[in-house]
């Protein structure tokens, strides 16, 4: 698993900013397309005040929603991160799912996901995404 965090958005430089989304279930194949494919368009347009951002997102263990934007290069706005908020919520609204799960983190047990509250996942000594992280690095550092 340390490796799919490693390689992620390779074209972006460990002090990207990223956000996590993840939803109250993993995606069928189906709704992972068509996600993927409204991402591009997301991305092909996301800016700030007038600025294209260098970015990327992705799906991971298809639940995890991931955007990451190079802040070197233009720093996100309130406003792009707010666009980014809303693609999630609409995404979410046409799929029927919530990608806005606070109280729950996502385990990886070797090839397996499982969501669990954080509380359980912090007394089972669990390994997990941590949702509080903030910087390519930190995600392409953990260790599952």
């Amino acid at each position: 698993m340390q490796q799919i965090f490693k390689s992620l958005f390779s074209e972006l430089p460990d002090s990207s900013r990223i956000w996590l989304h993840l939803a109250n279930r993993k995606l069928v194949a189906s709704e992972e397309q068509f996600l993927k494919e409204q991402l591009t368009v997301f991305l092909d347009s996301w800016s700030a005040h007038g600025k294209r951002l260098q970015c990327n997102a992705t799906l991971l263990f298809s639940q995890y929603l991931i955007f990451s934007v190079d802040e070197n290069i233009e720093s996100a706005s309130g406003c792009s991160i707010d666009s980014s908020v809303h693609f999630a919520k609409r995404m979410g609204s046409e799929l029927g799912i919530d990608f806005f799960t606070r109280l729950e983190v996502l385990v990886i047990e070797g090839n397996e996901t499982r969501l669990l509250s954080y509380f359980d996942a912090v007394v089972q000594k669990a390994p997990f995404i941590n949702p509080q992280i903030t910087q390519l690095s930190e995600l392409r550092s953990m260790q599952c």
